[in-house]
Order: structure tokens, then sequence, then C-alpha cells
């Protein structure tokens, strides 16, 4: 069953809008989340309407506190009073934690399963899309840095800390889907000239085509 259309319409009209401005975490990558959601939201036999929820909001306080955005997001949906018209206070809760839990560089497991699938489905497992994102980020939250190797390499190594002990990039899902899309960037990813080709490309198109100073005057998220 899909998500209920009238909830659907609700965040197409009342938070997609929120997204806007922001560059790294914009409709493209909220999008990409909800599609990976949704997935594992079949394969789990998930609450759609909860998971659709859950990736939705999962970014939106990303312009009030970058390092604790997590929080400022759960803290939107909590307030949001219309979401009750959907769903219970405890299923409310469950979605508010699993925002509270998503984020990459986490290194405790989610406190429940919507928070291991949306930490998943927010993993960006394509190395281009990572180099706009993350550089994007960089420029806007680190100013003091002034070259792309600066940027690159402080970019590379927050990603690397995401691989844990058994020497891979951490998923707390075992969806054979989100598996496969891993292992194949782990094995390009590691190959740091290749990865950093990639970004060097992105880098020289910021920069030549004015969206490095519309990201660092313009866009919200950080």
């Amino acid at each position: 069953m899909d998500p209920s259309e009238e909830l659907v319409q609700y965040i197409a009209d009342r938070i997609f809008p929120r997204y806007e401005k922001y560059y790294s975490h914009n409709m493209v990558h909220i999008n990409n989340v909800i599609e990976n959601m949704m997935m594992l939201a079949d394969y789990y036999g998930l609450d759609k309407d909860m998971a659709y929820t859950t990736a939705s909001y999962h970014d939106i306080g990303l312009n009030i506190d970058r390092e604790n955005h997590e929080k400022e997001s759960a803290k939107i949906l909590r307030d949001d009073k219309r979401l009750k018209d959907y769903f219970t206070e405890p299923q409310i809760e469950t979605m508010a934690i699993a925002i509270e839990d998503h984020r990459g560089s986490r290194k405790e497991r989610p406190r429940n399963i919507y928070g291991e699938c949306i930490s998943d489905s927010d993993r960006d497992f394509d190395i281009l899309l990572l180099a706009k994102r993350q550089l994007a980020t960089s420029l806007k939250s680190y100013p003091g840095l002034a070259t792309f190797d600066e940027h690159f390499n402080r970019c590379y190594d927050y990603i690397c800390k995401r691989i844990n002990q058994n020497g891979v990039f951490n998923l707390w899902t075992n969806n054979p889907v989100l598996v496969e899309r891993r292992d194949k960037f782990q094995k390009e990813y590691l190959d740091k000239n290749f990865t950093r080709s990639i970004y060097k490309k992105e880098w020289d198109r910021i920069s030549s085509d004015g969206t490095k100073e519309k990201i660092i005057n313009y866009y919200e998220d950080y």
C-alpha cells in the first residue's frame, strides 16, 4: 500500500517548499532518500506513511543548526500539529527518534528500525552526487579552507570515518540492493586518486559557473 495521498499532498504543499533554498539537501536528495526509504519499508514491512514522513522531514532543520540538524528536524516534526491528523503520539515519537538518529557519522545503532532505515537511505553511494553535496557543505561550513585540496581532504577523511570495525562502510540494514551499492561505491571511493578526480571536476564546474558564490551567499543549508 502506498502512503496516504492526503498526507503526501500536505507534505508537498507545506514541507517540500522549505527545501527550495537548500543546495546540498535539495529535493533531488530528499526524493532519493524517500525512494530508498520506501524500498526499505517494503523490505521490512514498515508503515508506509511513517516511512515517507520520516524521509521527508529528516533534513528540514539544516538552516537552523548544522551540527544539531537532526534534533532540529525532529523538533519540527514533533511540533507539526497537522501530523496528529495522521499519526498517534507514539508514532510521531518513533519518527522523531528515527530522525534524531539518522546521521551517517553516528557510531551507535539507531534506537528503532525507522532510524536504521532512514540512516541507510540517507547514504550517497554515488561519488559524483556525493562530491556535489560534500563540496557545497564544506564551502558553506568551513570558510577558512581556501584551496580545493583542503576541502577535498576534509571531505574524504569525513566519509572514511564511516568505515566500521569490519573494514566496510557501515550499513545498519541488510537490504541486498543497498549492500550491492555500498560494495561498488567502496571499491571506487577507496581509490583516492579516482575519487579526487571526480571531486576536482565538480570543483572546477562550480568555480567557473557562479555556483560556488551562490552556495556561499544564497543557499541556507550547511
